[in-house]
């Protein structure tokens, strides 16, 4: 496939599916301005890449490229600039100290996900965040339902215990 045509394929499949990458890539980042930079790494990433060409499923691995490019800010993020706020506020009809809690909430919760295995948090991120049924997830991975449901329990234990010892280790230094 020549740079053109894969360029043509993805502008469509950006077309029909753009807006739910993007509103994904807002629900990782918790940030408008870092999603659409996101959605113009991920045009050029995949502008080069053979592996799309091939892939079985063009928009599960626009998702999981997605997916992968907001965890890789995040941890870029993490390393220059720890516990920054300067994120967009996640609703303005709350209080902003609501706000704020929710944000450093969601912000931990992001943090230990990526902690996971990438097929774990896939699985979280598609079922937990953007409310797709298992069978729609197994379609994308390739996997049966019931792995992928497997995979989602053992997911959420594993972020529970990441974030239990994330928060005793942080009661631990205040104390």
């Amino acid at each position: 496939m020549t740079q053109s045509d894969r360029q043509q394929r993805l502008l469509a499949l950006l077309k029909s599916d753009g807006v739910s990458v993007h509103r994904l890539l807002v629900r990782l980042t918790l940030n408008e301005t870092v999603a659409d930079d996101l959605m113009q790494e991920l045009f050029l990433r995949l502008s080069q890449s053979i592996p799309f060409d091939q892939a079985k499923n063009p928009v599960a691995y626009v998702r999981r490229t997605a997916m992968n490019l907001a965890f890789e800010w995040k941890r870029q993020r993490k390393r220059s600039v720890a516990g920054s706020l300067e994120e967009e506020p996640i609703s303005v009809s709350q209080s902003p100290e609501d706000m704020i809690q929710q944000q450093e909430d969601m912000d931990m919760v992001l943090n230990a996900l990526s902690e996971l295995s990438e097929d774990a948090r896939q699985v979280l991120v598609l079922h937990r965040l953007e409310g797709e049924p298992y069978d729609s997830i197994a379609e994308q991975m390739d996997k049966t339902s019931h792995q992928v449901r497997a995979i989602c329990s053992k997911a959420i234990q594993r972020l529970r215990d990441v974030l239990n010892d994330d928060s005793a280790s942080t009661s631990e230094t205040q104390s």
